[in-house]
């Protein structure tokens, strides 16, 4: 019985397609006249909807739209309202052409999509609103947020608002109209845009870039019913906002509605909406918007573009450049404004006199190219700003006095930041100010300064603002002898009082000289030029002798070094040793640090003023003690060693495994597992409690005989490579038929079937025995294949697979179902075919195989046959 296995395979994509393609929106109303029933009036509602042609992979021009309109009396939804409106008409819009030397021009194409219809509407006191929404800008844009969460950010709400009573309270408005003519816009290069409107009842216009609306409640290209107003803005990004769409050099005249400047600098769709405020006899009557996404492309031309001025009060050396687009420029051509010109594109000129310039910049002269800029120069070197803060204290006035020079002009306009933003008073325009400051800290201060010639300049300084004046003290708190006189040391700037007037050369100097006889504590008070005060005092403790004690006789470690701990209430010492080795680190400090070789007597003399005491300390050095661990040693798995230590009276061995014990001289490391480093640490009591330590190493040989191949077989005549690992020493045996039984990878010849064992040892005597079974067949080489195998899983005959005799290696073994199809494809002696494909149990069925391969003499083999696989 045949069987036929049909694979069928169902693929189902469900896509909530967000579909871009709108590039910008108007609404607009036009009244009609009155409305069908008293009270109301005819409007026509019209939405224009534009669309990038060229766009890849956007939506078509939607073929209905959805639009609705609120009473904003009460924000409610007009009763007729939403209208779902066809698409009426669509047109292409005009484009501008490029100028013939730009390079890279865009091709714009665009078409706009018109859907109208007319609606009656009561009088009311507010007026209405129209609203269309859509998800779908064309993306990405590079200042609007276009993947938001669902919701927010990246779709469009397209509005009119149609004027009520109480902004119009007689007559009757038409919306303004957008003009629309495409221009090519090349990236950081000057371009011109017209976002004008004409109105038809010919009121005032006035212009201003406003934020775009969001999708509001449109979440992909299905038709919704639009919200009611307020509308939210888009999320603008990368430093644009609505009043700055396209960065601060592109700039909306607020009367023409016509946008100029540098373009951004780099290329890529931008958001722009525009908003008019309608006026009719000088009374605001209604407002209109626009959202159109500009199209800034990878285009370039030849512009001229400088710095708003230039500026140089330091000397009469200059930098000019072009700031604008390079492309297509052929020649430059400066007019320094004094008379002197250059043909460079970069030139760096000197004027010869200070004064005001005006440099201009033509590129291309007298070709069809040609661009200008003029930009106003102010030469005035010798400007310096500086200043300088007089006073140190916290809630004293600080002056500030400018101290800049001008050698043009005159310094005329200051700004003072005093770095306190919280004080009502932190900021100044005066030219000398002064300032409080409440706390101690570190400020700031910011001074601009300018001149009449148009220098200006900004410094900083930090100034530091203390509790009192500056003010330091010498000695510290110190002592005398009651015979001896001192003198005191203030620092500072300003008068000096000292109290009390007790055993005191001068009140009213900073460098006094004192001679108490009894404990006494000085105070001087500082007052600097502004009033403000400071103090400190010093104790002078009079003594009548000097107490010293140099310790007592000791021993140390010898080597060691070890600080001598002199008790004494002297202000000066001086130290000698016996015998003289040169062993103190400083002889005139109280606990200078020795390290004697030898027993060795030290002095100490110490004194106050003329008041003097002395005293003797012994230190004998004592060796350390000399560990000893013993030699390392090498033992066999399963052996035990006998460790011994010298060189102390107490011994501590480390870490504890396999010891007897771990605090005597000579324990015994019984049958350690591994490789262990012991570390005995040893200690006496001669004088030096120091420990030492010694390391040794118990090695354990761990032999294990490995063999390669195992249990083999091969042809008559077929050489046998043997190779045996783990150790340095090999004894085979028997040695029959092997060139050499001593080395770890003898050759065999084997006559019949044999077994050999091999010997694996080192140098001390540990070893390991391992065995291999050779099968001597007296055939030709040859790959036996079985005809039959049961891949059941009870590890008998579950793998179908080559058996090589005499063979070097196998290349290729296949297996085939019955209509041709390779089920298993392997390489190599051991690999086999397990009777699955694709990971499924193939049926009970005869299949053929294929294989190849090479015998020992290098001949090739190619055989093929039939198995039957059995469940």
């Amino acid at each position: 019985m045949k069987r036929f296995l049909i694979f069928s395979v169902l693929v189902l994509i469900v896509s909530n397609t967000f579909a871009s393609h709108i590039s910008g929106g108007e609404m607009i109303y036009e009244y009609l006249g009155p409305g069908s029933l008293p009270n109301t009036k005819k409007y026509r509602i019209t939405l224009k909807l534009f669309r990038d042609n060229d766009c890849v992979n956007c939506a078509g021009m939607p073929g209905v739209v959805r639009i609705g309109v609120f009473n904003n009396d009460n924000n409610s939804q007009v009763s007729s309202s939403p209208f779902d409106i066809s698409l009426t008409s669509t047109s292409t819009v005009p484009v501008d052409p490029p100028p013939p030397c730009m390079i890279n021009p865009p091709d714009l194409n665009y078409s706009i999509g018109i859907y109208s219809f007319t609606i009656d509407l009561p009088n009311n006191v507010n007026g209405y609103t129209g609203a269309y929404q859509t998800c779908c800008r064309i993306t990405p844009i590079q200042n609007v947020n276009t993947v938001p969460p669902p919701g927010q950010g990246e779709g469009s709400t397209y509005v009119c608002t149609i004027p009520g009573s109480r902004t119009l309270p007689s007559g009757n408005n038409s919306s303004p109209q957008f003009r629309t003519l495409l221009v090519p816009i090349c990236y950081n290069a000057n371009f011109v845009f017209d976002f004008g409107a004409i109105d038809p009842d010919g009121d005032s216009l006035v212009y201003s870039y406003c934020n775009a609306y969001d999708r509001g409640v449109s979440i992909n290209s299905t038709n919704v019913t639009p919200s009611s107003p307020p509308y939210q803005s888009v999320t603008y990004i990368n430093g644009y906002s609505g009043s700055n769409p396209l960065g601060s050099a592109a700039v909306l005249n607020t009367n023409t509605g016509i946008i100029s400047g540098n373009a951004p600098p780099v290329p890529g769709s931008y958001v722009v909406c525009v908003c008019i405020n309608e006026y009719r006899n000088g009374v605001l009557i209604g407002n209109h918007r626009r959202d159109f996404i500009l199209t800034v492309d990878n285009c370039s031309l030849a512009s001229s573009k400088l710095d708003p001025f230039y500026r140089n009060c330091n000397d009469l050396t200059f930098n000019f450049s072009n700031n604008g687009g390079t492309a297509n420029i052929q020649s430059y051509f400066w007019d320094f404004g004094d008379g002197n010109t250059s043909t460079v594109a970069n030139p760096t000129y000197t004027y010869a006199a200070p004064g005001n310039y005006v440099v201009k910049l033509v590129v291309n002269r007298g070709l069809q190219c040609s661009d200008s800029a003029t930009s106003p120069v102010k030469a005035f070197p010798g400007f310096f700003p500086d200043f300088e803060a007089l006073g140190k204290c916290k809630n004293f006035s600080i002056q500030f006095n400018d101290k800049t020079t001008a050698a043009f002009g005159i310094v005329d306009n200051w700004k003072w930041n005093f770095g306190e933003p919280i004080s009502p008073t932190n900021t100044s325009t005066l030219k000398n100010p002064t300032h409080s400051y409440p706390s101690a800290n570190s400020y700031n201060v910011q001074f601009i300064v300018s001149s009449s010639v148009g220098c200006i300049d900004t410094i900083y300084k930090t100034i530091d603002i203390l509790d009192q004046p500056p003010l330091s003290l010498q000695p510290k708190d110190t002592l005398i002898c009651n015979i001896d006189t001192l003198q005191l040391n203030a620092v500072g700037a300003g008068s000096f009082l000292w109290t009390p007037n007790y055993m005191i050369s001068d009140i009213n100097v900073a460098n006094p000289f004192v001679s108490p006889d009894v404990t006494t504590t000085y105070r001087v008070q500082l007052t600097d030029a502004f009033g403000c005060t400071g103090s400190d005092t010093i104790r002078v403790r009079v003594v009548n002798n000097v107490t010293q004690f140099a310790g007592g006789d000791t021993s140390i470690c010898k080597t060691d070094p070890v600080t001598l701990q002199l008790t004494s209430d002297a202000l000066h010492f001086l130290w000698t040793e016996n015998p003289a080795n040169n062993t103190l680190s400083n002889p005139t400090i109280k606990n200078p640090i020795v390290r004697p070789l030898v027993t060795t007597t030290y002095h100490v003399t110490g004194n106050i003023g003329k008041c003097v005491a002395d005293d003797d300390i012994i230190i004998t050095p004592v060796p350390y003690p000399l560990a000893n661990a013993g030699p390392n040693s090498t033992i066999c798995f399963g052996n035990s060693v006998q460790l011994n230590a010298s060189g102390g009276s107490i011994y501590s061995w480390s870490p504890s495994a396999f010891l007897t014990a771990t605090n005597i001289p000579n324990p015994r490391s019984v049958r350690p597992t591994d490789n262990v480093r012991y570390i005995v640490t040893v200690r006496d009591v001669k004088g030096c409690p120091k420990p030492v330590k010694d390391t040794v190493f118990v090695f354990v040989a761990k032999i294990k005989a490995l063999l390669s191949p195992s249990d083999t077989s091969v042809v008559l005549g077929q050489p046998l490579q043997l190779g045996a690992s783990g150790s340095i020493n090999y004894s085979w045996s028997p040695t029959t038929w092997l060139d050499n039984p001593l080395i770890r990878n003898p050759i065999s010849l084997p006559q019949n079937d044999i077994t050999y064992t091999v010997r694996v040892s080192n140098n001390v005597g540990c070893f390991d025995d391992a065995s291999i079974r050779v099968r001597v067949f007296r055939i030709k080489p040859d790959l036996l294949v079985p005809n039959a195998f049961t891949p059941n899983g009870d590890g008998n005959n579950d793998i179908f697979k080559p058996i090589p005799i005499g063979m070097k290696s196998v290349d290729i073994f296949r297996v085939y179902n019955r209509w041709g199809q390779m089920l298993y494809s392997g390489t190599g002696n051991g690999s086999g075919w397990d009777g699955k494909f694709a990971g499924k149990k193939q049926d009970m069925a005869t299949y053929v195989w294929y294989a190849e391969g090479v015998d020992y003499l290098n001949n090739k083999l190619k055989r093929k046959g039939s198995v039957i696989l059995i469940r």
